[in-house]
């Protein structure tokens, strides 16, 4: 069993599997923390799916010939579109919260099928609508290894320059406002964060369950801990080892990977929940 293991790590599909799943559990340990906390998951419910109108434009414009756009930033230009929007001063004030991502979500779902639907295939390679939505790691080429590593140095980078800012809007927007911090351009810069995590998780989940690896490490994490910094790395941890663990299983029992994944990250949630419940039964307050 641990030689046939090693052995699929000489394939060049898995270990760009394996790399890609790090790169997702970084970035959605990092910034699933901040929409855990600042209850903002179906935001990024809303911005997954509108990325499915991008993969499907890039897909379109390859068949016109007009221009050759790699999926995954037909993905991140939309992803981008769908974060600005929500980000905006006029739409929130002017636009109920679960508007806007209804709007978006669906608008975004019928374009990609609207875009998809006008491709012929016999022409161009078209992947799977099925797999742009529930992900399939095993498709991912080294542009995609490369396009997510750079969103995610991105991702790193705003987090760490911005880290306390964030961590106020994050908890509490009105003290944040009060405290002179610029909480319309903080909240656009979140937003474009989500965006960004967005894209490097689809090619690893796909669009539909972008939303449960983007959630389920920073909540198994918030279980334990309301400390932000020990709940990112925790999440990160997390992330790490169910997405290796999750691939393994896949790997060899044949299953979808991102929905592995997904169902792996599930199953820890429940058994840290009862955990969690079982220790507040027996330990009494103040041991």
């Amino acid at each position: 069993m641990t030689a046939d293991i090693i052995q699929m790590f000489q394939y060049p599909f898995v270990q760009r599997m394996f790399i890609a799943g790090l790169l997702a559990s970084i970035a959605c340990g990092i910034i699933g923390t901040y929409v855990v906390v600042k209850r903002v998951v179906f935001i990024s419910g809303g911005i997954a799916h509108t990325t499915f109108g991008g993969i499907g434009f890039a897909y379109y414009l390859q068949y016109l010939g007009i221009i050759f756009i790699e999926p995954l930033l037909g993905a991140l230009i939309f992803a981008l579109i769908a974060a600005i929007i929500m980000g905006l001063p006029f739409i929130r004030n002017r636009l109920r919260e679960d508007s806007t991502i209804g709007i978006l979500w669906v608008v975004g779902m019928a374009l990609g099928v609207l875009f998809l639907n006008q491709v012929d295939r016999s022409e161009i390679l078209v992947q799977d609508p099925v797999s742009i939505l529930f992900g399939n790691v095993l498709l991912i080429k080294m542009q995609d290894i490369y396009l997510m590593f750079g969103l995610l140095i991105l991702i790193i980078f705003v987090t760490i320059i911005l880290y306390k800012d964030l961590h106020i809007l994050t908890f509490d927007e009105e003290f944040a406002r009060i405290s002179g911090i610029k909480v319309d351009f903080l909240y656009m810069v979140l937003m474009v964060l989500i965006a960004l995590t967005t894209v490097v998780l689809i090619k690893v989940v796909g669009v539909v369950l972008v939303i449960a690896m983007l959630t389920i490490p920073a909540a198994i994490s918030n279980l334990f801990t309301h400390n932000l910094k020990n709940m990112m790395f925790f999440a990160i941890i997390i992330g790490c080892i169910l997405s290796f663990f999750g691939s393994l299983i896949s790997l060899n029992f044949d299953l979808p990977p991102g929905a592995t994944i997904v169902i792996s990250l599930a199953s820890l949630f429940i058994i840290a929940l009862l955990l969690k419940n079982i220790k507040q039964v027996f330990v009494k307050p103040g041991r």
